[in-house]
């Protein structure tokens, strides 16, 4: 079941955040992440979040307007239709998403791009000098042609 975040989430939200941030991105240092656990909290309550409740949250996803701040869902939950369920999700509330995708994240580049998400441009993180790619989908544009379906 997908529903909206609660705050006794937090704890179950950011484990799964640092968890899938060390698993997906090894090739930045682990220091950056725990380092910026503490912002992320603050931050999650400016962001509209949805969390996968299959008794217990396996998954979330963080929208800040169109923007997807994050998507993370429990490694042991992966590849069973949880991200795409909250993708879908999103694109219920949004016409158009955005996000940002490491270049070395392939595994999530993939998944974007099997939601009909482009790759609209590359440029480098300025907090980890690391390329990464804006990707985007316009939803009401991709339903008229079949993409982006909900």
């Amino acid at each position: 079941m997908i529903r909206e975040y609660k705050s006794t989430d937090l704890n179950s939200v950011m484990t799964i955040w640092l968890q899938g941030n060390l698993q997906a991105h090894s090739f930045i240092n682990p220091e950056f992440f725990k380092q910026n656990c503490d912002l992320v909290k603050m931050l999650i309550p400016m962001s509209t979040l949805y969390v996968q409740d299959l008794d217990g949250v396996k998954g979330f996803i963080g929208i800040t307007e169109n923007y997807i701040s994050g998507l993370f869902v429990d490694e042991a939950f992966r590849r069973q239709g949880t991200g795409k369920a909250l993708v879908e999700k999103a694109k219920q509330r949004h016409n158009e998403l955005l996000v940002h995708v490491y270049k070395k994240n392939t595994n999530a580049i993939n998944f974007y791009l099997s939601q009909n998400f482009e790759i609209v441009s590359e440029s480098i993180n300025e907090e980890t000098n690391e390329p990464e790619l804006l990707m985007h989908c316009n939803v009401e544009h991709n339903v008229k042609i079949g993409k982006c379906a909900l």
